[in-house]
């Protein structure tokens, strides 16, 4: 099967770790110009790596949000309508693998507070950080505070990363998006995996110090 092609990715995964910028987040020193990218996805479904691929390549914009949504807008226009619903297949099972109390709590740090919707928009802006990221700090939430540039702070939410996939569709098949076949299977686990979080300045400083020690209060 043919795989995905980025020319160029290598250099913006090189910088990735040292160079991050969430628009109060990571600092960044990657350069001022993307070095130009050729895509190809071969036909079929898409792949995890085609996935992961195409999120990547978004994220070396995510110091500007509207030019990270327009580069995945126009990496998912050249997929077939089929596999931009493989796409948004994957992006509900990944928002269903990072649906955790331990993954909740360190938003609720960060954050200052998250609602159900705002755990929602919290992982869609991970997820938006990229395979790297992403799988780091669902593996170790606490890690969220090493990612940080020093001094950010602001909603972590990308609300709008999440309906990119969706827009594409409609716009492709001229159909809702209600109506894309992996709509039907968005459902998600009706409790977080894992122990709950306790508010408890106490218990939240004991699970999540380096957390803490950059978001805690008195």
């Amino acid at each position: 099967m043919k795989t995905l092609i980025l020319w160029g990715l290598v250099l913006a995964s090189l910088t990735f770790f040292a160079a991050r910028a969430f628009g109060g987040g990571m600092a960044e020193t990657r350069p001022s110009r993307r070095t130009p990218v050729a895509m190809v996805v071969g036909p079929g479904p898409l792949t995890d790596e085609n996935f992961w691929a195409l999120i990547d390549h978004s994220a070396a914009l995510e110091a500007t949000p509207k030019a990270q949504l327009a580069d995945l807008r126009a990496s998912l226009n050249r997929l077939s309508a089929s596999q931009i619903a493989d796409f948004e297949r994957m992006f509900n099972e990944t928002m269903r693998q990072s649906y955790s109390w331990d993954l909740w709590g360190a938003a609720y740090l960060a954050n200052g507070g998250a609602s159900d919707d705002g755990f929602e928009y919290f992982r869609y802006w991970l997820i938006s950080k990229g395979r790297t990221v992403f799988h780091k700090v669902v593996a170790s939430p606490d890690s969220l505070a090493d990612l940080l540039a020093p001094g950010s702070a602001g909603d972590f939410e990308f609300e709008d990363f999440a309906y990119v996939a969706r827009e594409a569709w409609q716009a492709k098949t001229g159909q809702d998006w209600n109506h894309m076949p992996s709509i039907a299977n968005m459902a998600y686990y009706n409790k977080p995996s894992g122990a709950a979080f306790n508010e408890d300045p106490g218990d939240l400083a004991k699970r999540y110090p380096k957390l803490w020690k950059r978001f805690g209060w008195e």
